[in-house]
């Protein structure tokens, strides 16, 4: 007895169906090596019996099965498309730097679903429109609430790229003593300016980037043999450090 058909969305047939002719494509790349004549696939045409479902969020369809009858009609034309017209069409893949806000738990499900409409996906996204000056929480209608929405993406972008140091010296410069931080993921984000501060007192920074940290410090406070060093690079990161005496 033939089991009942399970529901599937359309982007997961449509994805398993692309690979699939990319496959062939790389197929007939291979066979046109030793034969320069051969057949491809132009432009594929599917037309389906479907029962569709919507649970409020989400469409899914199930295939009619021989004999059942009611079902929707659904046709799916697929052609050809190039690498030129795809970079011209469509935005950059995700970068390692970037994150998808599918990833991000503490967004709820409303929020998602109003920014996949609006085209955002990712932080690099988010980033962009704020560039723009555009106001997310009007275009959809209260259903972002930009700051938070904004704090939550840098938390979670800041728990993907944690700031690592790997030298720490201290040198003089113009006559003054000056302390030297080296390491990766510092400024994550250029609106934030660091904060530094040596054995109780704030230190003025110098020159800050994503992998060094220049800071001038006061030379009477440098008579200690251990120094406590504290440092806020965004609201999101503070890290502390026991330096022993140059």
């Amino acid at each position: 007895m033939a089991q009942l058909n399970q529901g599937w969305h359309l982007e997961s047939f449509l994805d398993s169906l692309i690979v699939e002719l990319d496959k062939a494509r790389e197929t007939l790349a291979i066979k046109a090596v030793n034969k320069p004549l051969t057949y491809a696939v132009k432009d594929v045409n599917l037309e389906m019996q479907l029962f569709p479902s919507f649970d409020g969020r989400k469409v899914k369809f199930v295939t009619a099965q021989p004999g059942e009858t009611g079902a929707s009609k659904i046709a799916i034309q697929l052609g050809s498309i190039t690498d030129q017209q795809i970079r011209k069409t469509t935005k950059k893949p995700f970068s390692k730097e970037d994150i998808s806000i599918d990833t991000i738990k503490d967004i709820d499900d409303d929020t998602r679903d109003s920014l996949r409409k609006m085209g955002v996906t990712s932080v690099n996204d988010l980033a962009e429109i704020e560039k723009k000056n555009i106001d997310l929480q009007k275009v959809s209608k209260e259903k972002v609430n930009y700051r938070k929405l904004s704090g939550l993406l840098q938390k979670a972008r800041r728990g993907n790229f944690p700031p690592s140091v790997r030298n720490v010296s201290f040198s003089m410069s113009g006559g003054e003593p000056v302390l030297e931080i080296e390491g990766d993921n510092f400024l994550l984000d250029d609106k934030y300016e660091p904060v530094a501060v040596l054995n109780g007192e704030l230190a003025d920074v110098i020159s800050s980037s994503r992998s060094n940290i220049l800071l001038k410090i006061n030379p009477n406070k440098l008579k200690n043999n251990v120094h406590e060093f504290i440092m806020a690079l965004d609201p999101f990161t503070v890290f502390k450090l026991k330096i022993n005496n140059p």
